[in-house]
């Protein structure tokens, strides 16, 4: 197995925002295939269902470290750290299609607003998780 063990698979699915159903949607599977490629003793993913989730990682890690970045840089020009860093977070699919910058799947783009997230709040920023139609919202990170 790419990922090592049955438990990193869906540590890394989780990770990315992804549920069973949508992996298995996205594969003609059904929901207790997942299962069982989740459980130990039984079939293993697919190569291309390891490979699309270790693609999906991948995007999510470097998504997460240019909103990293992009902190990194309002501290860079301001000379000092923001007081608090607002990340978008939506309610439902429906909430993204309206408000979101791109084509995404709300879940995957909450699963890293979350990551930077807690990254952020163990570096000692202020968080504050907003939805995109909150008034007092003037600059975000998080999304797509």
């Amino acid at each position: 197995m790419t990922f090592g063990s049955k438990a990193a698979f869906r540590a890394a699915r989780e990770r990315c925002g992804i549920s069973q159903k949508m992996l298995a949607d996205r594969f003609g599977n059904a929901v207790m295939t997942v299962k069982r490629w989740e459980k130990p003793g039984e079939a293993e993913p697919p190569a291309d269902v390891q490979a699309w989730l270790e693609h999906m990682l991948s995007q999510h890690v470097e998504a997460v470290e240019a909103a990293l970045d992009a902190v990194d840089g309002i501290e860079e020009v301001q000379g000092n750290p923001p007081d608090h860093v607002d990340l978008t977070y939506y309610r439902s699919q429906a909430h993204y299609d309206e408000f979101g910058r791109d084509e995404a799947v709300y879940s995957v783009v909450n699963a890293r607003s979350r990551e930077i997230g807690a990254i952020l709040q163990a570096e000692g920023y202020t968080v504050r998780y907003v939805y995109p139609e909150d008034a007092d919202t003037v600059s975000t990170l998080g999304g797509a």
